[in-house]
């Protein structure tokens, strides 16, 4: 890609995120010149993914400022808690591009000060909501986008362990994605033993479960619980037919079956049993978290055509959602977050 070929990157955090980003950015043809972890340890291997030397810091700060000029796009993939204080002064000291990791903040006004901070600086930000990108998922959009299971009514999504904002992130926009709109609504319940945070005691993301309403007049069920094994199944619900997905079953790493009304059998009435026929769709690559992250900083660097940033403020009030309705006994809370519920912070990973 042209434009990504003469650009320089720096990556904060490498962690097993942090090392996928060095492997996209390069495969984008950028340059990685420097990297940041508090744990000196990290540096070789990381090193060795850069294929040079990188200059190497243990702080955020100072990469941030003695990189200013010689690093063109900021890659942030630390913990969430993080993630707003990263940007903000990386938006500040005038960095081009900023991909940063989901969850893109803890609080809804977090998240939003991420946006402005950058649309005030000229900073381009994107957020690594990598499900948009994979294979499958651009593949399967473009087959509901042409009505192929008639308009959406309803999903199911049944993931299991991973916490809300590790992994609900994910799906939440993955969701409001596939189906083009917005989430109005949520309504659930959090984990109430959950387990602790495997990457830290200083972290709270624990599972939950409920439902969300959309302004397309679509639902959607979450299966998030921490009580569940992780074993990601989604089912498209439309008003001529289903699509039945998951992203483990062997040898493909993940299958997709889609169940339509024949074209001649759909005016008949839909409370009427009718025999489904089987449309083909190839499926492509399941799960390739690399190449979906080099996608997601093309878009970034190039005609930006994805505005995950947005995506990730949504994506964020929804886990805050499912917080708020649990402390509240289950009532629906609204979206986008508003009011005083925008301040409220969980520390989401």
């Amino acid at each position: 890609m042209a434009v990504a070929e003469s650009l320089r990157a720096a990556v904060i955090g490498l962690g097993g995120m942090g090392r996928r980003q060095i492997q996209a950015a390069r495969q984008a043809g950028l340059r990685v010149v420097a990297v940041c972890d508090v744990a000196e340890a990290a540096f070789p291997a990381a090193a060795e993914l850069c294929g040079e030397a990188p200059r190497t810091y243990v702080d955020w700060q100072g990469l941030l400022e003695r990189e200013r000029g010689q690093a063109d796009v900021v890659l942030i993939a630390t913990n969430g808690p993080s993630h707003h204080a990263i940007t903000l002064a990386a938006a500040s000291a005038g960095y081009p591009y900023i991909l940063c990791e989901k969850p893109m903040a803890t609080s809804g006004r977090a998240a939003r000060e991420m946006v402005q901070a950058c649309a005030a600086s000229g900073t381009k930000l994107a957020v690594n909501l990598a499900r948009r990108f994979y294979e499958r998922s651009i593949r399967l959009k473009q087959l509901l986008d042409g009505g192929a299971i008639g308009e959406l009514h309803h999903i199911n999504v049944s993931v299991g362990a991973g916490g809300l904002g590790c992994i609900g992130t994910h799906y939440f926009d993955l969701v409001a994605w596939l189906a083009g709109t917005r989430a109005v609504w949520v309504s659930g319940e959090i984990d109430r033993n959950p387990v602790p945070n495997v990457r830290g005691a200083q972290f709270f993301d624990p599972g939950g479960r409920g439902m969300a309403g959309y302004a397309n007049g679509m639902t959607a069920c979450y299966q998030l619980s921490g009580e569940a094994a992780i074993m990601p199944f989604m089912q498209i619900v439309g008003t001529q037919g289903v699509v039945n997905l998951d992203n483990w079953t062997p040898p493909q790493g993940g299958k997709v079956e889609i169940l339509v009304r024949p074209a001649a059998q759909r005016e008949v009435v839909r409370t009427r049993f009718v025999m489904p026929e089987r449309v083909p769709f190839d499926a492509g690559e399941a799960m390739d978290v690399v190449r979906a992250t080099r996608l997601c900083i093309e878009d970034l660097v190039g005609p930006h055509r994805e505005d995950t940033a947005s995506g990730g403020i949504d994506a964020v009030d929804a886990v805050i959602g499912f917080h708020l309705s649990s402390q509240r006994g289950g009532v629906r809370v609204a979206l986008p977050l508003s009011g005083d519920d925008l301040a409220y912070d969980v520390p989401i990973t």
